[in-house]
């Protein structure tokens, strides 16, 4: 039934890769691009709001690795290869829950709902894709070591994984969290019940130190701080950008999300004296993560899958009955995983365009005659298309665009006027569009563009189901 599930995720995602592939997936295209002609960078060029502005690229390397994905095989290699490294981590995180003593039919039953919280954001295609597999390892190091007599030399292996992390996605917050929560209790259960010697005080309060450091374990150094400043630490993100939002801010998310903190609950409450303090407290603290912000759930339910069910079987107490009809789900299990490899080598071999086929195929020749009457034009574009449309035509937009992905580099004041265009409803022309010439809106925000473009001076260019492009003249109305 494992393979059915991970067989199942893996032919659903890649069939869903062009929905997936979106704006975060550009912006890496086009930053792995650039460090790989120019190195590291230190200054964004790209965009007009952010033009000079320093630029702290913690996911250099993610970038890269994604770029060179690209380079080597194009979007096939780049998508497939993604698919394959998030399908990975599911699974890896079926068969740790195993290892840390979850029973199969327990296994079985904590999947769909940590899945669902796993996919939500773990299909789109982005460089915190590549954290996954990361965050399982150190997961699966620090639970197994917990439940040692004596440290494990292995459990150092958590150290340079949350090195090649702090370069890959600003998500290793997370693993030095988990790093320095088992440093903690190690440390206490060291002292208290004066076990495992001198070593394995050192080894505690080696974690309870050292995995922070590792943050500034990058071509940035200290200056990363200023990174994490401006993401973490940016309550604007919350009001303007959904994933930095609450997790009520999303009723399909939210409901879903109480009733298996509350399942969760009531099991480590009833197991308390059996389940280690340390999958306890990880489950919380991310619990407590996934209803602060909803680009968090991707971890709690990583953590239900590997760390509940081990709970649930010290719960129901024995051995629960095995899977039956094993001939059955042999044949599934076949059936399935040659299904998953045919239909990855045919995405494999797919054509570009429809990688591409949720992006407006006819915005950028459009755009192109609008710049070669007007060649000082600059360009609002939605985030959604602006970093598609650097990698697509560098030269032309590079410099040109309003703002893109990048949103931390942005000021309070420039991107509270970037999300106010959402819920425009007023008169006349919104300051944060006088600049710019020409306007690219995504057309699902309905009442929105229906204001802005009945502005004086506002002409529509091109319009579908993909894009809006208009031109705009200032007139003194405007």
């Amino acid at each position: 039934m494992f393979i059915v599930a991970v067989s199942a995720v893996l032919i659903l995602t890649l069939a869903g890769i062009p929905q997936h592939l979106a704006q975060d997936g550009w912006l890496a295209l086009v930053a792995g691009r650039l460090v790989a002609s120019h190195g590291i960078p230190h200054h964004d060029y790209f965009t007009v709001m952010a033009h000079g502005e320093h630029w702290v690229d913690q996911q250099w390397l993610a970038q890269f690795v994604m770029y060179e994905l690209q380079r080597l095989g194009g979007l096939q290699l780049l998508t497939v290869v993604y698919v394959l490294i998030t399908t990975a981590a599911f699974g890896a995180a079926i068969a740790v829950a195993r290892r840390l003593g979850g029973e199969d039919l327990h296994v079985l039953a904590m999947l769909p709902l940590g899945a669902f919280f796993y996919l939500v954001t773990a299909v789109s295609i982005r460089t915190q894709g590549l954290a996954y597999p990361l965050f399982i390892a150190t997961l699966y190091l620090l639970a197994t070591d917990v439940r040692a007599d004596t440290p494990r030399r292995r459990t150092w292996l958590v150290l340079p994984i949350l090195i090649v992390w702090a370069n890959l996605h600003g998500s290793v917050t997370v693993g030095v969290g988990l790093a320095v929560l088992y440093g903690l209790l190690q440390l206490v259960r060291y002292l208290l019940a004066r076990v495992g010697g001198a070593q394995a005080v050192l080894q505690a309060l080696a974690f309870v130190v050292i995995p922070p450091l590792t943050l500034f374990a990058t071509p940035y150094g200290s200056s990363i701080v200023h990174y994490y400043r401006l993401t973490l630490l940016n309550s604007n993100f919350s009001k303007l950008v959904t994933e930095w939002r609450p997790v009520t801010s999303i009723p399909i998310l939210a409901v879903p999300l109480f009733v298996l903190v509350a399942g969760a609950a009531y099991t480590l409450l009833r197991t308390w004296r059996r389940t280690p303090a340390f999958d306890a407290l990880v489950l919380v603290a991310l619990a407590i993560g996934a209803i602060d912000a909803v680009r968090n759930v991707t971890w709690f339910g990583l953590a239900v899958m590997v760390l509940l069910p081990g709970a649930v079987s010290k719960l129901r107490g024995g051995r629960p009955a095995p899977l039956r009809r094993a001939r059955i789900n042999r044949l599934l299990a076949i059936t399935l995983a040659t299904l998953a490899l045919l239909t990855t080598l045919v995405i494999a071999t797919r054509p570009d365009k429809w990688f591409t086929s949720t992006y407006p195929a006819r915005a950028i020749p459009t755009l192109e005659r609008l710049i070669a009457a007007d060649p000082q034009a600059k360009v609002f574009a939605d985030v959604h298309y602006a970093d598609w449309l650097i990698w697509e035509e560098p030269r032309l937009f590079s410099g040109r665009v309003a703002y893109d992905t990048s949103l931390e580099l942005l000021s309070i004041k420039k991107l509270s006027a970037v999300g106010a265009l959402a819920g425009f409803r007023g008169k006349g022309t919104p300051t944060v569009l006088k600049p710019y010439r020409i306007w690219m809106l995504n057309p699902t925000n309905k009442v929105g563009n229906r204001t802005l473009l009945a502005q004086p001076g506002v002409h529509v260019s091109l319009r579908s189901k993909l894009v809006l492009i208009a031109t705009y003249a200032p007139t003194s109305r405007g």
